[in-house]
């Protein structure tokens, strides 16, 4: 009898794997390319895997049972080989060294023994998470390279790789480092729009010699130097906001970071 399981990768992306009864892997299609950052998943199909190696078989959805596609190991492979995102070393890696190595000796995913008790994160959690990470990075020029940089610092303060999961204990310390990062972020942010307001005043309004934009540059190092008063209404804006709510309400004092 065919079984289907999923794993996890890097917090948030699950990927569906049915084990034939042959001990065969069919990998499902579109769980996969959204992993590798495929954009048209269908295209990536189309360019990468042979049809012999794509195979429709029916998958519970919120719809009922439907009839979607799965890819053969091989055609995992020539999904993840065929992506050229820094992320498909990491998923590379990730399936030759856990995922296919589990699924083989026992027929299923197991990301730790089921002796572990530690408490770890729930998908809300995360969210939460990312909802933050999110009000950091939004209003920036490279937003996506904030995002990262963030994830990074999160995991090297709590000591937790990727993409292995937080633990309620860690809680404490991811708030405080969001507010690190806030505290950092909230004076260039500020300074950056008083020397936006000059910009449009004096240089497009009043049509100001275009030598003003370094007096506009000292001016913006002098606010960031001292605009220190709105960071805390920023990081309250920020951590107390009803996306983040619940997040906050789980740090609580009984689990501390050890």
């Amino acid at each position: 009898m065919n079984t289907i399981t999923s794993f996890t990768f890097h917090e948030n992306h699950n990927v569906r794997i049915i084990k034939l009864d042959n001990d065969d892997f069919l990998f499902h299609a579109n769980d996969l390319c959204a992993v590798l950052k495929y954009v048209n998943p269908r295209d990536a199909i189309r360019r990468h895997v042979d049809v012999e190696d794509v195979v429709k078989h029916d998958t519970l959805t919120n719809g009922g049972k439907q009839k979607q596609n799965y890819v053969k190991e091989a055609g995992m492979w020539a999904l993840v080989l065929g992506s050229e995102t820094e992320q498909a070393k990491l998923v590379k890696r990730w399936v030759t060294s856990e995922v296919l190595p589990a699924l083989r000796k026992t027929g299923r995913y197991e990301t730790t023994k089921a002796t572990d008790t530690r408490d770890y994160l729930t998908n809300n959690d995360m969210n939460n998470i990312k909802r933050l990470i999110w009000a950091c990075s939004s209003n920036v020029s490279h937003g996506k390279a904030f995002e990262n940089g963030i994830w990074h610092a999160l995991r090297q303060v709590t000591g937790v790789p990727s993409p292995s999961k937080f633990e309620v204990k860690h809680l404490p310390v991811l708030a405080d480092e969001f507010q690190r990062i806030l505290n950092i972020l909230e004076p260039y942010f500020e300074a950056r729009r008083i020397c936006e307001e000059s910009l449009i005043k004096r240089v497009l309004r009043e049509r100001a010699d275009h030598i003003i934009i370094n007096e506009l540059l000292d001016q913006m190092i002098t606010v960031t130097n001292t605009a220190k008063t709105s960071i805390k209404k920023q990081i309250d804006k920020t951590i107390t906001s009803q996306a983040c709510i619940n997040l906050k309400n789980r740090n609580v004092c009984d689990h501390k970071y050890a």
